[in-house]
């Protein structure tokens, strides 16, 4: 009987462990799992819930739900030009990009009203709420179709406010009408169009230039000191070479950043030391989450750990002009960008502006928040100096606008192989009271003057035309 007694409390206790668990998923956490974009009932939902539309800044339709011959249609009036970062919603395919991080909002579940909770009880036909982005169609229809044709992204960011302005990823797929072509979309294996390439890991090559300045000027060495660039260098055995082996002569940093000389960086990151280097990488949010609507990969400096303890002279050599095992988003390039262009405080980025529920009262406003403090302003000064030398007397020339003083600086990443070097802008303006800050990446585009610069110039020159 003893054991016939534990086992009946054996299975009581396991019932009501089990009741627990029932009850913290059913209830507690039910607005979590609801929420979470892989959740299908949120697409299922969609039979009695009329999805929000999204919007640009300036009300423009990006994603509507129409009902056409009786029927529910999510309408992409721009068609590519917001594709992958907008995503979809399909009940076959479910759903992606922005469609699938806010359809909390846009299905009226998050902070629901009181109307929207009752018809959710009920199952009753409800409306969601309208998401208005940060994003400018202007300016998205600049940077698309600059990049168009070829594969790179390009973000464009308000440095002063983290506002995400434009966020063009090429190439990209029509959204409407999806299923019908979803099986051409996926074998475009080498082009990748729903792969988003603003949030995409890849070499910057010589753009890392303008953390590596941090360090240097932390390390106490002397940015004034000439320093005789003869083509290339050799650290710990290792041969640092110039891009096309040019001699650059003296240079000081200004003009070591203004012409992209590896050799200096390479040099005297190593005289700096790891710590620094680290440090500075670190406090431009290497190997830290970026607070965003959309997952961004964490950016590294080396396959073993984000930001590790140390590293050899020759992985500190090879980093400290952007090669190396570093890897970086070109979305965390413009954070970088507009870090410096916000006297070295890089603000929380946001693509979300506000969300309105039905009756198109404000749900939720977003406020500007600061997320790293990477510079001093100082340090930021000092580098935004060499950045506007890059682009009167260097490498940036061809971002120049006519009239406005542009801070840009260029770079041309080594992708391994025998393959074409990825070509990286990155700019902001005015440089002196900064209104917008661009990251342009072509992917095996060559030179950052020739392939990114022309993009940048076109972003920037739209964006202050508009302001």
């Amino acid at each position: 009987m003893r054991g016939v007694r534990r086992v009946a409390l054996g299975i009581a206790f396991s019932f009501f462990v089990l009741s627990l668990g029932l009850v913290y998923w059913q209830v507690v956490r039910s607005d979590t799992l609801l929420e979470n974009p892989a959740n299908r009932r949120l697409i299922l939902m969609e039979s009695r819930v009329t999805r929000g539309g999204i919007f640009d800044r300036n009300g423009e339709i990006i994603a509507q739900t129409q009902t056409i011959k009786g029927k529910k249609v999510r309408v992409y009036p721009q068609g590519e030009m917001y594709e992958p970062t907008l995503g979809y919603s399909s009940v076959q395919l479910g759903a992606s990009g922005l469609e699938g991080t806010l359809a909390n909002w846009l299905m009226g579940i998050k902070n629901a009203t009181a109307t929207q909770t009752v018809q959710q009880l009920f199952s009753l036909p409800r409306q969601g709420d309208d998401v208005v982005l940060t994003l400018d169609s202007h300016l998205q229809s600049v940077a698309y179709n600059a990049l168009k044709g070829k594969m790179g992204a390009a973000i464009a960011i308000d440095p002063q406010t983290g506002e995400v302005l434009a966020l063009v990823s090429q190439p990209g797929f029509d959204p409407t009408n999806l299923e019908s072509h979803w099986k051409d979309i996926i074998n475009q294996t080498r082009e990748r169009p729903l792969e988003n390439r603003a949030f995409s890991l890849f070499p910057p090559g010589s753009i890392m230039k303008v953390v590596t300045s941090a360090a240097l000027f932390r390390s106490g060495i002397n940015t004034t000191d000439l320093y005789n660039c003869t083509g290339s260098t050799v650290i710990n055995g290792q041969v640092i070479p110039e891009q096309d082996d040019k001699a650059h002569g003296w240079v000081n940093y200004n003009m070591a950043l203004a012409d992209s000389c590896n050799t200096y960086f390479a040099t005297f990151g190593v005289q700096a030391g790891d710590k620094s280097f680290l440090s500075a990488a670190k406090g431009f949010g290497f190997g830290q989450k970026i607070p965003f609507e959309l997952n961004v990969p964490l950016s590294q400096i080396t396959n073993a750990a984000k930001v590790p303890d140390s590293l050899s002279i020759n992985l500190l050599a090879a980093s400290a002009f952007g090669q190396g095992e570093v890897l970086v988003t070109p979305f965390q390039m413009a954070l970088i960008t507009a870090g410096i262009a916000n006297h070295g405080v890089i603000m929380t980025p946001h693509i979300v502006e506000r969300v309105l529920d039905p009756s198109q009262n404000v749900q939720f406003e977003q406020q500007p928040q600061p997320w790293l403090t990477a510079l001093s302003k100082e340090e930021a000064d000092k580098i935004t100096s060499a950045m506007i030398t890059a682009v009167t007397d260097g490498t940036a020339s061809p971002g120049a606008l006519p009239d406005v003083q542009v801070a840009a600086k260029t770079g041309s990443a080594e992708p391994g192989g025998n393959q074409t070097t990825h070509a990286w802008y990155i700019a902001f303006a005015p440089a002196a009271t900064p209104r917008i800050a661009v990251a342009v990446f072509v992917e095996h585009g060559g030179t950052g003057g020739g392939a990114a610069a022309p993009i940048a110039r076109q972003i920037m020159q739209e964006a202050l035309a508009r302001k």
